[in-house]
């Protein structure tokens, strides 16, 4: 009969599973508790959260989401793991890709968006790309363009009569 702790973390496990658009499983062994923590905080700070999980619990909930993909984890759910759950697969890539370089002991074994597998060339190659509000500041910068070169060539006009002004004046007074 399972304990009541364990029926508590499947349940943690598998909330989290379905709040999340992307998960990345990771090998933790040899990460100080300190450095756990600072991963943690990192990943509070971009709206995920880094859990050390049981494998057995971790495959209770993917069983429960999807048989498929339980079965592809199989293989990865072997020896200490942690995974990191986020609502933006981006974000996660990044903090784990960086803090994967930081300290070597954390090894990144495989990744889950939209409900498929990916690799880690995959996690690599996403957290190269820009982030979410990088993307949205582009975008506003590409759809405020056109405004500012219509204010620019309204005001071209009455630039160029004020500079013609000045040069009179110039001319005049030497």
């Amino acid at each position: 009969m399972p304990n009541q702790r364990k029926v508590h973390q499947l349940a943690e496990i598998t909330k989290s599973l379905q709040d999340s658009k992307a998960i990345i499983i990771t090998e933790y062994a040899g990460l100080s508790v300190s450095e756990q923590n600072m991963l943690r905080n990192e990943a509070d700070k971009s709206g995920g959260s880094f859990i050390v999980t049981k494998n057995n619990l971790m495959r209770l909930a993917l069983e429960a989401k999807s048989k498929d993909l339980a079965k592809d984890l199989h293989d990865f759910l072997q020896g200490p793991t942690a995974v990191y759950f986020s609502p933006d697969p981006v974000s996660a890539a990044k903090v784990i890709s960086k803090f994967s370089e930081d300290h070597e002991k954390l090894k990144i074994k495989t990744g889950v968006m939209d409900d498929k597998m990916i690799t880690i060339a995959d996690i690599k190659a996403l957290s190269k790309l820009p982030s979410r509000e990088q993307l949205l500041s582009s975008l506003l910068a590409q759809l405020q363009a056109p405004a500012q070169a219509l204010v620019r060539q309204l005001q071209a006009p009455m630039q160029n009569f004020v500079y013609g002004l000045e040069a009179l004046r110039a001319k005049l007074t030497a």
